[in-house]
């Protein structure tokens, strides 16, 4: 036989308060609250350090190989050679650009989705809580 919950009418004082096991659950949710925050912020900072380093390479190693590139393309013999170097590079930079930033991107998409999870999996359990309480 199922049992049914007392209807209150509004009245949160029906059924007896418990003040020192409210606060004590208030107290731990926030815990757990604190906790997911610290947890998501670290791995956000870890993360886009990474993402941040990455793009600090790429960026290094971009000048050094466009410093090359303008070297090469000044000393070209000819015009026709100096338009070759310059159409190769052109391409090369493109092309290693869409790389290194999709790359990135792909770094920074998996940072945010670590960064999300605790607070997701603290969202989760509350609504979890939540509609347990309610049935």
């Amino acid at each position: 036989m199922p049992t049914q919950k007392k209807k209150t009418n509004g009245n949160i004082f029906a059924n007896g308060w418990d003040a020192n096991g409210s606060f004590e659950k208030l107290a731990d949710t926030g815990r757990e609250n604190m906790e997911a925050f610290v947890a998501a912020s670290s791995i956000a900072a870890q993360g886009f350090g990474t993402v941040n380093q990455a793009w600090m390479a790429f960026a290094k190693g971009a000048f050094e190989r466009n410093g090359a590139a303008v070297e090469a393309i000044l000393s070209a013999k000819n015009p026709t050679d100096a338009a070759e170097l310059q159409a190769d590079w052109a391409r090369s930079a493109f092309d290693n650009y869409v790389s290194e930033s999709s790359k990135i991107t792909e770094m920074a998409v998996k940072t945010a989705n670590d960064a999300i999870a605790p607070i997701r999996a603290r969202v989760d359990g509350v609504v979890e809580t939540l509609a347990e309480n309610a049935s």
